[in-house]
């Protein structure tokens, strides 16, 4: 059963300033609510009753908004990452909380509607017995993003983390590029494989080079196509787009 989840939430926001001087990206309103509320929504449709969240300095409105998590009935727990390490660095502070289950991961500026496509991801994993099932939507431009190689049957055979043009290149599909969407499924396997990764781009240890070792390591990785909506809101245009869509999808509701 997969009933917990690290939410990565330390991010500097620096495309979204001056707001994220005053406030973290994840706490900016997407439709009514802020966006890691949105986060939780899809993590709590899944089935999720447990969540860390992995928090940097200036994230005290998280805590403080958040609490317990009583109030959207799952129980809230947060952790600090002192330093810009990486995401696999983030992931690696949750250890402990995880221990041998399998778990999910999702970072706190995802907008994904519908909600419920969490528990298909999750019926998706079971079916597949995966050791890692990656959401994957596809993308035009693969330079901010981790991509990937996938077979017929969703299987993947390779993955690499904000590629150049030329590095992409081999990862290509058709027009498109099939993007690592900042929700995903692993096995505790992964904790093993962070300790023995090397730094990447900026010295920071890159989580798509972890999950990459666990399946060169025999580990089954699969990629399961989102078919909804999801944007991350870290620039100004993808913030605009989400907050169209929600408003669209809340008056949709109220009608």
């Amino acid at each position: 059963m997969v009933k917990k989840a690290i939410v990565l939430a330390a991010g500097e926001g620096t495309r979204l300033k001056p707001i994220t001087d005053a406030i973290p990206k994840e706490m900016i309103r997407v439709g009514k609510k802020p966006a890691i509320e949105h986060v939780l929504e899809v993590l709590k449709a899944g089935g999720i009753k447990d969540v860390l969240i992995i928090v940097g300095w200036k994230k005290h409105a998280l805590v403080d908004y958040l609490g317990s998590g009583k109030r959207l009935g799952l129980k809230i727990y947060f952790r600090m990452q002192e330093e810009p390490l990486g995401t696999a660095h983030a992931v690696s502070l949750g250890d402990d909380f995880i221990g041998d289950d399998d778990f999910v991961v999702m970072y706190g500026d995802n907008y994904i509607t519908p909600y419920n496509t969490m528990k298909q991801i999750v019926d998706f994993h079971k079916e597949k017995k995966s050791k890692g099932t990656l959401v994957l939507n596809p993308v035009h431009d693969p330079r901010r993003f981790g991509v990937v190689k996938m077979d017929e049957d969703n299987k993947i055979h390779g993955m690499i983390e904000k590629p150049t043009w030329e590095e992409a290149e081999p990862f290509k599909v058709n027009d498109h590029w099939l993007n690592i969407a900042g929700l995903m499924i692993l096995s505790s396997n992964i904790f093993s494989c962070i300790k023995r990764i090397e730094p990447g781009k900026k010295g920071e240890l890159w989580l798509t080079d972890a999950i990459e070792l666990m399946r060169r390591e025999g580990n089954g990785i699969y990629g399961y196509i989102f078919s909804g909506k999801r944007f991350d809101i870290g620039t100004f245009e993808s913030l605009r787009e989400a907050d169209k869509l929600e408003m669209e999808r809340v008056a949709e509701e109220e009608s």
